[in-house]
């Protein structure tokens, strides 16, 4: 890819894939790394993206990063932030009841948050969100079906 390119990814899709990375790791200037390392390694392939996927492409790329990110050692040093620090950036036209259900959704375990979150806060469908997170359908409406009955439950305790 020419870097003309991969300013144009980064100014279309940069802000949804930091969401994204935040959402799945959890540490903000972890996912700033890794939304960095997706578009460095555009740098260094060379590929042609169907505009009609490059989106899907690179939250797929930022999901194995992040996987990656997760297995490795650095994660495991890293103090997490609390989610008021970062939360902040989400609440944009939020409101109370929002707010509320943002924050418990990024207290579920990573294997029912991210796929809700890519449901629901990306679009995504189930389809979609499969080939990404690289598991079933099935597994993918399992995992979000699940995690709904936790929101559900966290709420209802509030």
């Amino acid at each position: 890819m020419n870097n003309e390119d991969v300013i144009r990814l980064f100014d279309a899709y940069s802000d949804d894939l930091y969401r994204f990375a935040v959402s799945y790791v959890g540490v903000k200037q972890e996912a700033e790394d890794i939304v960095q390392d997706v578009f460095v390694k555009l740098l260094t392939k060379r590929l042609h993206l169907d505009p009609e996927s490059e989106k899907a492409y690179l939250m797929t790329m930022t999901a194995n990063k992040c996987r990656d990110h997760l297995r490795s050692s650095a994660h495991r040093t890293n103090v997490e932030l609390e989610s008021e620090e970062w939360n902040l950036q989400y609440y944009d036209g939020f409101t109370e009841h929002n707010k509320a259900v943002f924050d418990e959704l990024m207290r579920l375990e990573d294997r029912f948050r991210i796929p809700i979150y890519l449901h629901y806060y990306e679009g995504y469908s189930y389809k979609e969100i499969a080939g990404i997170l690289k598991m079933s359908e099935s597994a993918v409406a399992m995992r979000i079906s699940r995690g709904k009955e936790q929101l559900r439950i966290r709420l209802e305790e509030e």
